[in-house]
């Protein structure tokens, strides 16, 4: 994992991130503002393929202007790999094949949790917080990584 303040470093100033929540079903996107301070949850992509979530995550970028990637990175409560890493490991890998962005991974432990309690503490139904979760929680993970880039 890279140091949060060189990656921001590392893009031409006009450019923005993507925040993501890999999951098997679905693909939370958040994307921040240009001064890489506020992370703006935009989307859920619905998994159809590699290759359909490959087009669909690459128009993104071109429509937002996008010099990085922030993928949430899945680890165990110990801090340790499993399943669910070497998945987005791969599908890092397949975007690397097609595209010259940067890209780095991001602690994401507790995201999906912590955004779910918050919007059920607001009274949200379940079916609201199951459409929302996903974005949720990648503007969640993009936002500690600003938040994080900011500290240093």
């Amino acid at each position: 994992m890279t140091n949060p303040k060189v990656f921001i470093e590392s893009l031409n100033t006009a450019q923005t991130l993507l925040g993501l929540d890999f999951g098997d079903k679905t693909i939370g996107i958040a994307v921040s503002d240009k001064s890489h301070t506020i992370a703006t949850p935009i989307k859920t992509i619905r998994r159809k393929s590699i290759i359909n979530d490959l087009i669909e995550l690459f128009d993104l970028i071109e429509e937002y202007n996008v010099g990085g990637l922030i993928f949430g990175l899945p680890l165990s409560l110990n801090g340790k790999e499993n399943k669910r890493t070497e998945k987005v490991r791969k599908f890092v890998k397949a975007i690397e094949l097609e595209k010259n962005i940067k890209i780095t991974l991001y602690d994401e432990r507790f995201s999906s949790d912590v955004i779910f309690k918050e919007l059920r503490k607001n009274h949200n139904s379940i079916s609201k917080i199951k459409k929302k979760l996903d974005q949720q929680a990648a503007a969640y993970i993009l936002q500690g990584f600003l938040d994080n880039s900011k500290k240093n």
